[in-house]
């Protein structure tokens, strides 16, 4: 691990990329950072199909030969980082030009685990559905504070925290974030948001059936994250009960969409996407009665 002149964090910034037609879009956004001479690398992990990441300056790509998780991914960059500080971006995001500099000062104030927020200007219906149902918490007009969880395309970490709590679940393929999180929670550490730190998230998520999928996924594993952390999360008690959590899924999926645009009207704008937001919510608990169906 270094440190930069003057007691400067030195940055490691850590991306799994999957042969993402974006990555250079998101790395063009990293070379453009106002603290961009705080970053000592910018390791990009598993593979780059359409190559464009050759020749990148300050790059290193870290290729797996084969399809990894992210989870995998993000530990082998982890593994390898050099940085005293981890910075967290997707391949799918660009990042806003004074976000490292923004995650960067809010840990200097004392957060050794600081995340950001996602902007809603996206291109396409589908990726403004995606984003209001997983981060409407963490948009760019959200309040700053203590937050309960982070994702990963938004994050920075400070190396101590990850000295002390380990590294990323490698059997989840979904909720390895969430469970990193709750992990550092439960070691007694805040996670701090701070929504002037800005990335637009432009998943390739496109349908219905897609984001509907993915969301299933999230339930079935995210059940039982929950379940191992009762003592840091509340869990409501059917959740351990399969049938009734099918039963109740339809009410709860219509409870939790609801709540999303009461406690911030301004979403109302986008009304249009509460037909999917409801699904996804439906999803969640039927991805989460199959978790408890099979015991696991």
């Amino acid at each position: 691990m270094t440190e930069s002149d003057a007691g400067q964090p030195s940055v490691s910034v850590i991306i799994p990329n999957l042969n993402s037609r974006l990555i250079d879009k998101t790395l063009a956004s990293l070379f453009a950072q106002t603290s961009f001479d705080l970053i000592v690398e910018i390791l990009v992990v598993v593979l780059d199909g359409p190559g464009l990441i050759a020749g990148q300056e300050t790059v290193r790509f870290i290729s797996t030969e084969v399809p990894v998780t992210a989870p995998v991914a993000r530990n082998i960059g982890l593994r390898e980082a050099r940085g005293t500080s981890f910075a967290f971006i997707d391949a799918d995001c660009i990042a806003g030009p004074k976000w490292l500099e923004t995650l960067l000062s809010a840990q200097q104030k004392g957060y050794p685990v600081v995340g950001g927020s996602v902007s809603l200007k996206v291109d396409n219906y589908w990726q403004l559905c995606y984003n209001l149902t997983m981060f409407h918490e963490f948009l760019t007009s959200a309040p700053g504070g203590e937050r309960q969880n982070f994702g990963t395309l938004n994050l920075c970490v400070a190396q101590e925290v990850v000295d002390r709590v380990g590294l990323f679940d490698e059997r989840l393929a979904r909720g390895q974030d969430t469970e990193w999180m709750l992990r550092m929670r439960r070691h007694g550490y805040e996670l701090h948001f701070v929504p002037e730190a800005v990335v637009r998230h432009l998943p390739e998520a496109t349908g219905l059936s897609r984001i509907v999928r993915l969301w299933y996924r999230s339930g079935f594993f995210n059940a039982q994250i929950r379940q191992d952390y009762r003592d840091v999360i509340a869990t409501l008690p059917f959740y351990g009960q399969p049938l009734l959590l099918t039963l109740l899924s339809p009410a709860i999926g219509a409870a939790v969409t609801a709540r999303v645009f009461i406690r911030n009207p301004r979403l109302l704008r986008y009304a249009h996407t509460i037909p999917v937001i409801f699904l996804t919510k439906v999803a969640w608990c039927l991805g989460a009665s199959h978790q408890g169906k099979l015991g696991v």
